[in-house]
């Protein structure tokens, strides 16, 4: 999920290049916009935004679209978690807080920052997916804007590689980073000297720090807790099983993924959306069997079956025996 404070900068672009935003975006998402204006933290699908910005650089004829919009984002484009940027001592106590709080803005691929002599290296693999090159220029470009803002200065960047494939001229890439970029690498990687991340910010605010990093945590405790993708969809199953069979739909919202990209995820990991759905009903029928003040009926209703008939049926396909025998072979296994 990407939050819809990147769209708005989005929108901004559009405007500023006099196009209406609708055109590109849709009536239903710009009215969006409009009802969340001051809210930075409702979320939007990553592979939709992708298709806005592929959709975007069409309509504006402008293949380096990722490298203009990075450049207009801005702190406050970023709400709370903006403000702690902002803060925050000194250019190395920002990063700490963008690799603390990245799942707000980009919970794909994760940065892996590691030290490499006297540099600083900040590095996204693909183990998640792909995500285009519209999206991690625009993301790249973005960070190195926003230290340029919180400094006050050019931030240098000794060397970037992009894991995307080449475009036809790399010249603008290289006038806006003052580095060699490189493109079609095994992943992609941002560069910085270890001595610049004692750069001191602009408007350091003990006080504001800490208020506006509540906050943030407040907002990260909303997401799903990340771990194990087959676990948190069982626990998704059994918590919708009551309103009805789930269906992919409804479990990708819950875990706030698009269905494409759940399905995508739970194929990466060799699992089935069905599978996992019989898996957890499966639990949950066995935890409510033991309770004998249940009937089998209800036991049913509280997976969503309307029918005892139908319950008893999927049952028997998972455990190879009716509720009912089951639940006697548990009480004598109890009394042995």
């Amino acid at each position: 999920m990407v939050p819809l404070s990147l769209v708005r900068v989005l929108t901004e672009h559009l405007l500023s290049q006099g196009v209406a935003p609708q055109e590109v975006l849709g009536a239903a998402l710009a009215a969006r916009l409009e009802q969340h204006t001051e809210d930075h933290f409702s979320r939007l699908p990553a592979e939709d935004y992708c298709q806005l910005l592929l959709k975007a650089a069409e309509h504006l004829h402008d293949p380096l679209l990722g490298l203009h919009l990075g450049q207009g984002i801005r702190p406050t484009h970023l709400g709370a978690l903006g403000y702690v940027l902002l803060a925050c001592e000194n250019l190395g106590a920002a990063l700490t807080r963008i690799q603390r709080y990245h799942r707000l803005v980009n919970d794909i691929n994760p940065i892996e920052p590691q030290i490499v002599g006297d540099q600083l290296e900040l590095r996204w693999g693909a183990a998640h997916g792909r995500t285009g090159a519209l999206y991690d220029e625009s993301g790249i470009t973005g960070i190195v804007q926003i230290g340029r803002d919180l400094c006050g200065e050019r931030l240098p960047v000794t060397a970037l590689d992009f894991i995307n494939p080449p475009p036809r001229d790399a010249r603008p890439y290289e006038r806006y980073f003052g580095c060699k970029v490189r493109f079609g690498q095994p992943m992609t990687r941002l560069v910085l000297p270890l001595a610049s991340l004692a750069s001191p910010l602009r408007q350091t605010d003990p006080t504001l720090l800490r208020l506006m990093e509540r906050q943030v945590d407040a907002a990260m405790s909303r997401l799903p807790v990340a771990g194990d993708l087959g676990e948190m969809a069982r626990r998704v199953i059994a918590h919708l099983a009551p309103q009805g069979l789930p269906e992919l739909p409804q479990v990708a919202h819950e875990l706030r993924l698009s269905p494409r990209v759940f399905y995508r995820r739970l194929a990466a990991q060799g699992l089935n959306f069905r599978d996992l759905r019989e898996t957890a009903l499966r639990q949950v029928a066995e935890m409510h069997l033991r309770d004998e003040r249940l009937t089998l009926a209800e036991v049913g209703a509280l997976l969503g079956y309307s029918e005892q008939s139908a319950f008893s049926r999927a049952f028997k396909r998972w455990a190879g025996m009716s509720p009912q025998a089951w639940r006697q072979q548990q009480a004598l296994s109890s009394a042995a």
